[in-house]
């Protein structure tokens, strides 16, 4: 069971990397070819990006709801690039070795963690699996809806607010090109960067199951003949176990505080234009909702498991310090004593700009956003 539940999460990562590296298409071999092939999506945002400047510089005609919109998805395809090139170039490898690095977790066999790991392993991969199909649907809900109502405002002609620059309306490709681009990259965008997410949350949780995998394993030293009989073996196990865990979570940290940058930054700025299309919508306050409810459920998560991680390795300090530890020999009581030290401080993901990444900073951008949009909303008006 725990190891189908794996495979299927690895399989979500997998056929992410394939569908927007294009990897779905024929291998014939050659580098360049697949260079090609690489290239395409990455070019695609840039002529979307394009067509979004472009709108802005001769399309726009309402300076409400439409500009909100132009500058949302201009930040969204500059998140949708950092993504692109954080995670599916500069960190790719690193990923699908920290996915190998995960499958020895399951074939571990030492007797005194092997089954409290799996038991957490599988709590934490079917949480993943869960959040992750939960996420997914909700954010395709939001986006089929908001392609809708651009359609509709737009007579079936825009589902991104744009139209293809020198394409004529006369033209008998007006309408079918201009649908079927505009919903392609809405979709290609707003997938590849909630799947992103998802991407985050999974190996957080990984790591979420190894802290408490630890913290349950130390609580064997609450019982007074293990801390005096078990103590070294359970404080080795523990001092290793840790320790792989930390380089692990430096390497994940290395790769993701770049990513998270990025990421919050353009959110930040997105949400603070959703936040004052509320005083752009009449009739179409639901479509203001659900867009603020997108991108509000984006930070959430980005930060929500930022603090997961941090409350996880908190836990493992915190039982590891209730611990009999006075019942042990006086070896087994230095090295608790070093191992105390190293647990001190918890593990955090960090990036440029937003500090700790917790449940505090989701609260700072949102208030922050609320702010921007409000002196936005008293400047144009």
């Amino acid at each position: 069971m725990l190891e189908e539940y794996h495979e299927r999460l690895k399989g979500v990562i997998f056929t992410y990397f394939r569908i927007w590296r294009c990897e779905f298409l024929p291998d014939c071999g050659l580098k360049a070819i697949r260079a090609i092939e690489t290239s395409i999506y990455p070019l695609n945002l840039a002529f979307g990006i394009f067509c979004v400047v472009w709108h802005f510089i001769y399309q726009m005609v309402d300076y409400g709801y439409d500009l909100a919109l132009t500058i949302v998805y201009f930040f969204a395809i500059y998140q949708c690039a950092m993504v692109f090139s954080e995670i599916m170039i500069n960190h790719r490898d690193r990923i699908f070795e920290m996915l190998r690095f995960f499958d020895g977790w399951l074939k571990d066999t030492e007797p005194l963690i092997a089954e409290i790991r799996k038991k957490y392993l599988l709590i934490n991969i079917k949480l993943g699996l869960k959040w992750t199909k939960i996420f997914l649907f909700f954010i395709t809900f939001v986006g089929i809806s908001v392609n809708s109502f651009h359609l509709y405002i737009s007579n079936f002609s825009a589902p991104m607010l744009f139209t293809i620059p020198g394409l004529p309306k006369e033209s008998l490709f007006y309408y079918p090109v201009n649908v079927i681009y505009g919903t392609i990259l809405y979709f290609s965008i707003l997938e590849n960067i909630m799947i992103a997410d998802a991407v985050v949350m999974i190996m957080i949780l990984y790591f979420k199951s190894e802290f408490y995998t630890l913290a349950e394993l130390v609580t064997k030293l609450n019982d007074t003949t293990t801390a005096r009989n078990e103590a070294s073996r359970i404080l080795r196990i523990t001092h290793e176990s840790h320790f792989v865990a930390l380089v692990k979570v430096k390497e994940i940290t290395q790769a993701f505080w770049q990513l998270y940058f990025h990421k919050l930054f353009a959110i930040m700025i997105y949400l603070c234009c959703t936040l004052y299309i509320f005083n752009s919508l009449n009739s179409s306050i639901f479509i203001a909702v659900l867009i603020v409810g997108a991108m509000t459920s984006q930070i959430f998560i980005l930060c929500f498991f930022g603090q997961v991680i941090e409350s996880s390795s908190e836990l493992l300090f915190n039982n590891f310090y209730m611990t009999k530890w006075y019942e042990m020999k006086l070896r087994d009581q230095k090295d608790f004593l070093m191992l105390l030290v190293n647990l001190q401080k918890p593990v955090r993901i960090e990036t440029f700009g937003f500090g700790n990444i917790s449940i505090y900073t989701f609260v700072q951008i949102c208030k922050a956003a609320a702010t921007y949009a409000a002196f936005l909303y008293t400047v144009i008006n």
